[in-house]
């Protein structure tokens, strides 16, 4: 599928690096609009990842995720 010529028209795939998987290839875009370019690009996040970022915009507090990852409600980063 990656190397369809309509794929490759569109500009449909990208090549990622992740910090976890390392380098693979998916969808660059999966959608365009026409007035606007869209997000770049980037790599999917790995489990865990943004926990900590979002839990705390939400209001816990670093204690209170800590214990969270003891009890294995939240993932390691």
């Amino acid at each position: 599928m990656f190397e369809h010529p309509q794929v490759r028209a569109e500009d449909l795939v990208a090549d990622f690096d992740h910090p976890l998987v390392g380098h693979y290839r998916g969808f660059a875009k999966p959608v365009t609009f026409s007035s606007t370019p869209g997000p770049q690009p980037f790599a999917a996040p790995a489990f865990g990842q943004h926990s900590e970022e979002v839990l705390k915009k939400i209001g816990y507090t670093g204690e209170d995720i800590v214990q969270l990852r003891r009890r294995g409600v939240v993932g390691p980063v």
